[in-house]
């Protein structure tokens, strides 16, 4: 039970990590941004640069679909009260964006310098595979392998299988469920539009195995109809 429940307290941790972009991705934690620095050579060979705009700043809007359960007014308030926080412990200077601001029509945007954007491209690469983005380790124990497939010619993976000790997943199915197919294809999501795709082309399939014997034990596809 003991054991259990630290699972499970990892595991909303990392959920939060995850779909609240707080933290590493604010650049308000205390690990230093220069942990991650040469990462992004490992993502993929695409060399692709947004534009910058007349104010020297890039802006990446995402899609509805890539909210991660929050409202783009939420998403903007949490990055408000982190940043807050941050210039108060003077780690501000951290940060990997420079603004993440709710626009009218529901979606939200990252407003980033040319020198900032790798750095978050290649943060939601490594959450997109359960990896921590400064150790790269998987973020679950209950998961053994996470690799991301079907990479086009572009090196833009479109799909992730992962592979999980099936007795803890099945201890809390829907809970673990969506800690390895919904919120790392979001971040996978995410990591798309970062590299160009359009935001109502992003696409993510999500196949769960058994660590053991390599049974598919279910697969997903998102952005899930409907939405």
């Amino acid at each position: 039970m003991a054991k259990q429940k630290r699972r499970l307290q990892k595991g909303t941790a990392f959920a939060l990590s995850l779909l609240l972009l707080v933290g590493s991705l604010a650049g308000c934690g205390s690990k230093p941004q220069e942990d991650m620095s040469g990462v992004d050579g490992l993502t993929n060979t695409y060399m692709y640069m947004p534009p910058v705009n007349e104010d020297g700043q890039i802006v990446i809007t995402m899609p509805k679909t890539l909210l991660g359960g929050k409202t783009a007014e939420e998403l903007e308030a949490e990055d408000k009260e982190q940043r807050q926080t941050a210039a108060q412990e003077g780690t501000l200077k951290q940060a990997v964006y420079n603004a993440l601001l709710a626009n009218e029509d529901g979606t939200f945007s990252y407003y980033l310098t040319k020198e900032q954007y790798p750095k978050l491209k290649s943060a939601y690469y490594w959450l997109g595979c359960l990896r921590d983005p400064y150790t790269t380790e998987f973020s679950q124990e209950f998961v053994t392998e996470a690799d991301y497939t079907d990479i086009d010619e572009n090196g833009i993976p479109w799909g992730l299988t992962v592979s999980v000790d099936t007795e803890t997943y099945h201890s809390m199915e829907m809970w673990y469920s969506a800690l390895v197919t919904v919120a790392p294809a979001v971040m996978l999501g995410r990591y798309q539009v970062l590299c160009g795709v359009s935001g109502d082309e992003w696409a993510v399939h999500v196949a769960v195995k058994d660590a053991d014997s390599g049974e598919v034990i279910s697969e997903h596809d998102f952005p899930t109809r409907g939405e």
